[in-house]
């Protein structure tokens, strides 16, 4: 009798060891899973400095005061815009397309060390979506001035004067574009909807929208 209570007693301690691995399994995955969540746009933290909201915010700072001051200066002497709304939309395509290859080569890296099982594959697209998340960040707090934009020579009037202002709007638009290529799902300027007719110096797009859209 007393073997087979030892022997129940053991089943019955096995069984709470299986049922706190199992808890401590399912806060590890809820966690992940929340800061996941939280990191890729599926929920926003107030926190995020390059959630979409905040993206947003930024687009708006650059079309509502830094242009402004930028695009007076340029009137002021005679540049053409649409040289400038050409190498705007420029920037902002090679910045998509440079963080394109980004995330290409990201994949590729998780793609290499993926398992057969299914709650494996799904930690390691988790981690796949944080190593994107953690490129913006990067790239968030990166000085603008080093990252590679398009820069044309700039051959007429006052040429030194307006290169300056120039790199100042490329330096701008590249490091947005290349923070809001990242985001889950990709946002561009919604170059489609803007009327340059009533203005040719209202360069930027009213939004942003889904690049897929």
């Amino acid at each position: 009798m007393e073997e087979y209570y030892k022997g129940e007693l053991k089943k019955k301690e096995s069984a709470i060891r299986k049922l706190k691995k199992e808890l401590e399994s399912l806060k590890g995955r809820l966690a992940q899973d929340m800061a996941v969540s939280i990191k890729t746009g599926d929920t926003e933290s107030m926190n995020d400095p390059v959630s979409k909201t905040r993206l947003t915010e930024l687009y708006k700072n650059l079309k509502l005061e830094k242009w402004t001051g930028i695009k007076d200066h340029l009137k002021s002497i005679t540049t053409s815009p649409e040289f400038i709304r050409a190498l705007v939309q420029k920037t902002f395509k090679e910045a998509a397309e440079e963080m394109t290859r980004k995330k290409q080569q990201i994949e590729e890296t998780f793609r290499s060390t993926e398992s057969s099982g299914g709650q494996k594959n799904q930690k390691v697209e988790g981690y796949r979506k944080l190593a994107v998340h953690n490129l913006q960040l990067a790239l968030f707090h990166s000085n603008k001035d080093h990252l590679k934009s398009p820069f044309p020579k700039y051959e007429g009037e006052k040429a030194e004067d307006v290169m300056v202002n120039l790199r100042r709007l490329t330096s701008e638009c590249y490091w947005l574009g290349c923070l809001i290529a990242l985001n889950n799902p990709p946002l561009q300027p919604d170059w489609e909807t803007q009327d340059y007719k009533k203005n040719s110096w209202d360069i930027f797009p009213l939004t942003l929208k889904d690049s897929d859209k």
